[in-house]
């Protein structure tokens, strides 16, 4: 390396320095560029007027005004002519006459929203100081006068006579021997028991599920409550093949005792039991 470069001494280093600061005087290094500025992360903001914003701001104004004047109407529901006032009544009875325990009670449990537009005032309003059912409310609860309006108890059976009490007796016994009732089991009870009184009610009837739920709601020898759905009424019972044969079997001294002659009948009742046996022992 020394080869390359003089040796200098100390005068001639700080004369060197001086003539470079002297030529970076007269002639100085040109400024770096300025990078440019980076776009915000986001979309930009948008620049409104003054006017715009006044403008928007009296709009706002104009519709808030609108909206307090404008009258709201809720829906309101007739409850004593509707499907529910059985659950309505016995929830009230069970949370020990409280109106807010008995809304509560009857949203915390209802498969659906069909009590959201109940309220505690309404419940209060049907009965007196000491917790009973008033009289005037008592009265169109006993009427019936759900019929008058279209809702309640459907009239359609009223046209077979005694077939609706037939029905409720067979209802009631089943209930009693703690057979779970759904609409299906309910829908056969009713078929039959129309066939033998009136079979051309039938023809003209449509026993869905909806007018069956809304009778057995609404009858005053039944007013059944609702419950959460569940599948124990399609549940075949522990003795299900035990019960079949006991069922062929009845049916057999039921034809012996009333000697039933009928070859249409027999072949029936043989039928019956040959499927009934092909579905227990295959």
């Amino acid at each position: 390396m020394q080869g390359f470069f003089a040796r200098i001494d100390v005068a001639a280093y700080r004369q060197q320095q001086r003539e470079i600061a002297e030529q970076l005087k007269e002639h100085p290094p040109p400024h770096a560029a300025t990078p440019p500025l980076k776009r915000a992360v986001g979309r930009p903001k948008l620049k409104r007027s003054a006017e715009a914003v006044l403008a928007m701001a009296s709009a706002a104004h104009d519709t808030a005004a609108t909206q307090e004047n404008k009258r709201v109407r809720g829906a309101y529901t007739r409850w004593f002519n509707s499907a529910y006032i059985n659950d309505i009544l016995y929830a009230h009875a069970l949370c020990g006459g409280s109106a807010r325990g008995t809304v509560d009670y009857l949203r915390r449990h209802a498969p659906d929203d069909r009590f959201q537009h109940l309220s505690h005032t309404t419940v209060a309003s049907w009965f007196d100081k000491d917790g009973a059912l008033l009289e005037k409310r008592r009265t169109e609860l006993d009427a019936g006068r759900a019929l008058v309006t279209g809702s309640g108890p459907p009239p359609a059976l009223q046209a077979a006579p005694g077939a609706e009490d037939a029905i409720c007796d067979i209802l009631l016994q089943l209930r009693t021997a703690g057979t779970p009732l759904n609409s299906h089991i309910i829908r056969w009870v009713m078929q039959a028991v129309l066939q033998d009184k009136c079979p051309s009610l039938l023809l003209q009837l449509k026993l869905s599920s909806s007018f069956i739920s809304a009778w057995v709601r609404g009858h005053p020898r039944l007013q059944y409550r609702w419950r959460s759905r569940t599948t124990a009424a399609s549940k075949l019972p522990d003795d299900w093949e035990e019960q079949g044969i006991r069922m062929a079997q009845r049916m057999g001294a039921t034809i012996q005792l009333h000697k039933v002659r009928t070859l249409q009948l027999q072949a029936r009742v043989r039928d019956v039991h040959a499927s009934y046996c092909q579905i227990c022992f295959a």
